[in-house]
């Protein structure tokens, strides 16, 4: 059972990624089956060589010509859809984070049905996060900063509480007086993020020839590390409630019994 005394970046960290290490069997396949949206809009909806991020075209550059508004329209589909996977994904995780983190060991089959019951609660939730995300993101990157970090724990919150919209306060009440400290977690995660799926892609264009397989291995790496990423969103929000309300991790997880 997780102790936490304080809240710590780099213990999150750790403790996130051996806890992602620890249940690949169960988080891997929650990975891929929540990022199947964004697996189909790529490559069933975007995937004319226009609309293709890896292909660098001249005309898609030219903001007067038609070719580069619709790779902009496809860029923003497939963010869009990407940010409602990615909390799609958070509210799978959640339930094996918390079990782990109680000591138990959960199997894929436990892990994926449990995500399953407790994923309606945090559906609609998931959406509002997402679309505020994403105009907040659209409007100027700071307002959409600012707005993940208020809510950067309403999905988890919803699951393990139950507690519908008022997640979204929950969240900003955890995480008053700790946004420096998630504003250092996201940073590190995006960056690492950015840099591992940046160096596979160029490994994988070096070694394929093909420009679908390339994309079908970004996809793919995008999505185990949307699943790191979700990890230790779920790990931030039981520190969270454990230093806040003085609970410990079985109380935290209790909704799961």
């Amino acid at each position: 059972m997780r102790d936490v005394t304080e809240f710590s970046v780099g213990d999150i960290l750790r403790v996130s990624f051996s806890t992602y290490s620890d249940n690949l069997p169960s988080f891997l396949p929650l990975s891929l089956i929540a990022f199947a949206p964004s697996f189909a809009v790529v490559f069933l909806l975007d995937s004319s060589s226009v609309n293709n991020p890896l292909v660098a075209d001249p005309t898609t550059l030219n903001p007067l010509s038609a070719e580069y508004w619709g790779f902009m329209m496809a860029t923003m589909r497939e963010s869009f859809v990407d940010l409602l996977c990615a909390f799609w994904l958070q509210a799978g995780v959640a339930f094996g984070v918390v079990r782990h983190l109680r000591g138990g060991n959960p199997g894929y089959l436990e892990t994926f049905l449990g995500s399953l019951r407790m994923l309606f609660p945090a559906v609609l939730v998931t959406a509002v996060v997402a679309v505020a995300t994403g105009i907040g993101f659209l409007l100027l990157v700071v307002p959409g900063v600012i707005v993940s970090l208020i809510l950067w724990v309403a999905v988890p919150a919803a699951v393990v509480e139950r507690s519908g919209f008022r997640a979204l306060g929950r969240s900003a009440q955890l995480t008053d007086g700790y946004k420096g400290q998630i504003f250092g977690l996201a940073l590190i995660l995006f960056i690492l993020q950015s840099v591992v799926l940046a160096v596979v892609v160029m490994v994988s264009s070096t070694v394929l020839t093909d420009i679908a397989a390339v994309r079908v291995v970004a996809q793919s790496c995008g999505a185990v590390l949307s699943g790191i990423w979700a990890t230790a969103v779920a790990v931030t929000y039981h520190d969270l409630r454990v230093l806040s309300e003085g609970v410990d991790t079985r109380v935290v997880s209790r909704v799961f019994e």
